[in-house]
């Protein structure tokens, strides 16, 4: 339970990773992923919104604090809430293990090809999108399996 707390935890920063990172290249496919996590969030809030009004009503929410409260509580959350927590966990974690692994495949990419292109706001991966066809292998899997997580 502990790891699922700290992941959704730094589900906080992940519209920031979002925004500025891989995903960002493709407007639409970032807003997606984005959306995607919101969605899981606001249903996690729904979940466990009679349990965080008796155990986290002085918890002021933002960068985590809410979820860390919950971990506090873990051993007295409803189970409807416990099931929610480890199903957005793990939406999260997929999501972030993706974006990470495409910036470690497309390392090579992003200093050769892409090592004049100016960092951030997605420029990087327009750049990685705009030479999809000069990618290597790993870097092209990578980046198909981040355009996955808008279908899911």
């Amino acid at each position: 339970m502990k790891i699922t707390i700290y992941s959704l935890a730094r589900l906080s920063c992940l519209p920031l990773l979002l925004s500025t990172g891989f995903v960002h290249a493709q407007a639409d496919l970032g807003k997606t992923i984005v959306e995607k996590l919101t969605a899981k969030v606001a249903k996690l809030e729904s979940s466990c919104a009679k349990d965080i009004k008796k155990y986290c009503t002085t918890v002021t929410p933002g960068e985590g604090r809410m979820i860390y409260c919950m971990q506090a509580h873990e051993d007295k959350i409803s189970p409807q809430c416990a099931y929610e927590l480890e199903e957005s966990a793990a939406s999260v974690q997929a999501t972030t293990e993706s974006l990470k692994d495409a910036v470690i495949a497309c390392k090579a990419e992003i200093a050769g090809v892409c090592g004049k292109t100016v960092p951030g706001q997605g420029r990087l991966a327009a750049c990685l999108m705009a030479n999809r066809s000069n990618v290597s292998k790993g870097c092209e899997d990578a980046i198909q399996k981040v355009e996955a997580l808008s279908s899911k």
